[in-house]
């Protein structure tokens, strides 16, 4: 039976959802690979916020002049792999990567990616925005992801999945998803591990009408001493398509 409570609740949902879709900032469309600066070139794949502030201060200094991009690049990506990340690792997160690092490069490992390294996505993303949900769509292996944006809570008896559970909402011009119940998986090549204890927060930037930027905040008790901040852009790519993802295949 609809009581006229139920009536009442269908329209302040109705009005909130066409509010909503009326308000919201416009994220639609694909975006593909980093704008043209240097270091968007370095954070192609996600990087730490304070390793792409450190290349910045190496390019911002005199005394490197005559040092190339590429030189530079590689002090930064060392910062950041053997000085950064360890520190904010626990023990015995640090041990277990030491222990079983992957030693294979990028381009001979099959494996789909997980939940955070898909928010790193380096190639072609498309957004779709609809009454009370959105979807992101990946070249990377063609991750669907589904943002619920009806203030719906994440089931209690949620099970952990490889894509996890996304809610999400404005927080003025920005896109905030956050997203919980995700299995155990690399967050970066080479064997860089979270548990299933980790959350993730997304928050989507428009600067401009043909820059996409997004900053990850990972966040494990298990894994890290302190919440990860991570970041990367992508550029306006309109006419750009997504194909499927049917096989991948190991060069000899």
């Amino acid at each position: 039976m609809v009581t006229n409570m139920n009536k009442l609740f269908i329209l302040i949902c109705s009005v909130s959802f066409a509010t909503w879709a009326e308000e919201a900032p416009d994220f639609s469309g694909t975006w593909s690979d980093p704008p043209p600066r240097a270091e968007d070139a370095f954070c192609h794949i996600g990087c730490m916020i304070e390793a792409r502030d450190y290349l910045t201060s190496l390019l911002d200094d005199p005394a490197n002049d005559e040092k190339s991009y590429a030189e530079l690049k590689g002090q930064a990506m060392r910062f950041q792999v053997t000085k950064l990340l360890p520190g904010y690792m626990t023990s015995e997160a640090l041990q277990k990567r030491l222990a079983n690092r992957d030693p294979r490069p990028l381009s001979r490992v099959c494996d789909p990616w997980g939940l955070v390294r898909t928010t790193m996505a380096p190639h072609a993303m498309q957004f779709t925005q609809y009454e009370d949900h959105i979807t992101l769509y990946y070249s990377e292996w063609t991750v669907l992801r589904h943002v619920y944006m009806d203030g719906r809570k994440p089931p209690a008896d949620l099970e952990p999945s490889k894509y996890g559970y996304s809610v999400g909402y404005f927080d003025g011009d920005a896109l905030i998803v956050e997203t919980t119940a995700i299995v155990a998986d690399n967050f970066a090549a080479g064997g860089f591990p979270h548990s299933d204890q980790a959350t993730v927060t997304e928050r989507f930037t428009h600067v401009g009408d043909e820059r996409l930027e997004v900053e990850v905040v990972l966040t494990d008790p298990l894994t890290f001493k302190q919440p990860l901040r991570m970041a990367r852009a992508w550029a306006w790519a309109p006419g750009e398509e997504i194909y499927p993802y049917d096989n991948c295949v190991v060069p000899e």
